[in-house]
């Protein structure tokens, strides 16, 4: 076989793309087959797996090549996918047998940059908890170089930069530099702890290399044509046999900071001289310096606050569809446990406390899609609470850790002091997990056992919930961060996310958290509602009916194979016939050969493996005016957008049966809740 290099050399250069020899290299640290393809369709670099899976003459240039040829063993998949990515820019993926082996790999194409066209293969036969793995580093990878907001970079082991941020593109215009040691010469560093120049064998990438961690070394460096002051943080990457293969460098610029500190500790300097000569006035210069400095820093922990607020958001969004695909089957059982259940009245309230338990989970997906738009529930995606009806369903649900609380240390005691009534508006879901996480904060909270005492009241306009325990208690400085997003006390134990959410929750609902705690003693943490005048809570009636079901011929899309199940079952339970596919193109088929026998209504997922469900709305707009459509979606839907027209509801998973039966039966408006 050829040697690699040497075929990228060979490839003429292409503007705006990555050298082809260093493209090959870049190829050849994916432990995947990989290739890179000009957008005309030819071949540009390809590593050593990938000339193996596929059809590479190692006697040609590689930009003879072209993808139909080079892609044989994918069968049409490889091809099919970058055409798709040429054609709209957005990355796609395909599972696809590789040649006559048995094997199946996941197919991925990726827009590389503006010339160039990135195609995967990765071998997922029997692979699954590999590829999960594989994607999550990817996506963490990604996180850490698109969103922090500090320089990083990652070398390789012989001290070569392979990668960095746009940050650290920036830093020096004049020269990007290649190396590490071309880094150190361009940044001149000087050690602020010793107070030297730093050599080149004791800077953070090398001392990595050599298998240390470096962390907050502080140095003064040249970098965007002045002196600026950073943070250095170093860490080696070790590959299975412990040996080290690379470096990550992440720098973050304090150069304000240090500015601010210097000024601080100025003006305490003049501050004291001024003391000395005005007695009289040391007080008012004390109390002046102390409001100050109490500004600064709390100016500073806003700003931390939010940023750490907007990489929940943007972290999240990502996961959101995930979760809600995982709530939707959930839903659906408990629907089917209920609507068939012929056994005691214990299965329909283990179906209850499923629904219930799935109901939290969905809030928490459309608090986040809320989140990322930093929108306060609205009026009208609301509905009248009880407190007091609320706490005891939560105090219900965590019995069973209180008990296991009781039998392994001290005994905890629940104290319940509810108002009569307590009334407010807002989401049930989002309201029972700001609860849950208070309710199991406060049992961590008490390990050799205590009270735990809740109480619902009324006062001024509000309607209040407060949660106290007689656990260890906070000191001053905890209870000041104890709502900032990742701040726990708990170590490994904890996310530090459970305050933040109750936190958010109290906001967007337009009320207030707040915390009393004094060490030793325990805490207390009191929601504030506004309260609700003239609106009482809607109870379910056990014995309701619903109104007598019209069989329809319904058509259902959906990818995900437990949500397509359980969908079909929920309708045909209720006399419906039913067919059900998992992509647009069978979707396609089934419309145009139902002819003779229409549809009457096509209910479909929006993400799905081969297009947009949104684009099968406008095709059934177009080809079938005479069938309704329903859009049912994982992602957190946005009220007055141009993509749902021409759909006549959308509603979001996990599904609620009552909800999709009336749509069905049009008993609904079309412009139904999304919340």
């Amino acid at each position: 076989m050829a040697d690699p290099s040497s075929m990228d050399q060979a490839s003429p250069p292409v503007p705006d793309a990555p050298d082809p020899a260093r493209a090959a290299a870049l190829l050849e640290a994916l432990p995947i087959a990989a290739a890179l393809f000009l957008r005309s369709g030819m071949l540009y670099a390809v590593n050593t797996l990938g000339r193996e899976w596929f059809v590479v003459d190692a006697r040609a240039p590689l930009t003879s090549q072209s993808w139909g040829v080079v892609l044989l063993p994918l069968a049409s998949a490889g091809s099919a996918l970058l055409e798709a990515v040429a054609a709209g820019n957005a990355p796609v993926s395909q599972r696809a047998p590789l040649g006559r082996e048995g094997r199946i790999v996941d197919v991925r194409a990726v827009p590389f940059d503006r010339e160039l066209l990135l195609l995967t293969a990765t071998d997922v036969t029997g692979q699954d908890e590999q590829r999960a793995e594989s994607a999550r580093v990817d996506r963490e990878l990604s996180a850490l170089l698109s969103l922090t907001p500090s320089t990083v970079r990652i070398t390789d082991v012989s001290g070569r930069i392979v990668q960095s941020n746009a940050i650290a593109n920036l830093e020096h215009p004049s020269r990007s530099p290649a190396t590490v040691r071309e880094l150190w010469e361009l940044d001149a560093p000087h050690d602020m702890a010793n107070n030297r120049p730093l050599s080149f064998l004791d800077s953070p990438a090398m001392r990595a290399l050599a298998g240390n961690v470096v962390l907050r070394q502080r140095l003064e460096v040249r970098r965007l044509g002045a002196q600026r002051v950073i943070e250095a943080f170093a860490a080696p990457i070790r590959n299975e046999q412990h040996d080290v293969t690379g470096v990550v460098l992440l720098d973050r610029d304090v150069t304000d900071r240090e500015r601010l500190e210097r000024q601080l500790h100025e003006r305490e300097g003049r501050e004291a001289a001024l003391q000395e000569q005005v007695t009289h006035e040391r007080e008012h210069l004390d109390r002046l310096v102390e409001e100050r400095s109490r500004a600064l820093i709390a100016s500073q922990e806003d700003r931390l606050r939010e940023r750490r607020l907007t990489a929940v958001g943007q972290l999240a969004a990502g996961v959101m569809h995930d979760v809600n695909n995982a709530l939707n089957p959930i839903m659906a059982a408990a629907y089917l446990l209920r609507h068939h259940a012929e056994s005691p009245d214990a299965v329909r309230d283990y179906a209850d406390r499923i629904q219930k338990a799935a109901e939290i989970g969905a809030a928490t997906a459309s608090r986040v899609g809320r989140f990322i738009r930093q929108e306060p529930v609205h009026a009208g995606g609301d509905e009248a609470l009880d407190l007091s009806v609320l706490a005891d369903e939560v105090l219900d649900l965590t019995e069973p850790m209180r008990l296991r609380r009781s039998s392994e240390s001290g005994e905890v005691r629940i104290v319940r002091q509810f108002a009569s009534r307590a009334s407010t508006r807002g989401l049930p879901g989002e309201i029972r997990e700001a609860l849950l996480n208070l309710v199991q904060n406060a049992v961590d909270a008490m390990p050799e056992g205590g009270t735990l005492t809740v109480r619902t009241f009324d006062e001024g306009g509000d309607a209040c919930l407060a949660i106290r325990d007689t656990g260890v208690g906070m000191s001053a400085d905890v209870r000041e961060r104890a709502f900032e997003p990742f701040f726990t006390t708990k170590g490994s134990r904890g996310s530090g996310l459970g305050l933040a959410e109750v936190y958010g929750i109290a906001r967007r609902h337009r009320g207030t958290a707040t915390i009393s705690s004094v060490p030793g003693r325990g805490t207390e943490v009191t929601l504030r509602l506004p309260r609700a005048v003239g609106s009482e809570p809607q109870l379910a009636l056990p014995g309701a009916t619903r109104e007598a079901v019209i069989p329809q011929y319904i058509l259902v899309v959906e990818d995900h194979d437990d949500g397509r199940e359980f969908l079909r079952r929920i309708l045909q339970a209720d006399g419906h016939r039913v067919d059900a596919v998992g992509t647009c193109a069978d979707a396609r088929e089934k419309l145009a050969s139902s002819a003779a026998t229409p549809y009457d209504l096509m209910l479909t997922d929006v993400g799905l493996p081969d297009g947009s469900g949104w684009e099968l709305v406008r095709h059934v707009r177009r080809h079938a005016p005479t069938v309704r459509v329903g859009v049912i979606t994982g992602w957190e839907p946005i009220a007055e957008t141009g993509e749902s027209r021409g759909a006549e509801f959308v509603l979001r998973k996990p599904l609620r049966a009552s909800e999709l039966q009336a749509h069905i039966a049009g008993s609904v408006s079309p412009a139904s809740k999304t919340e």
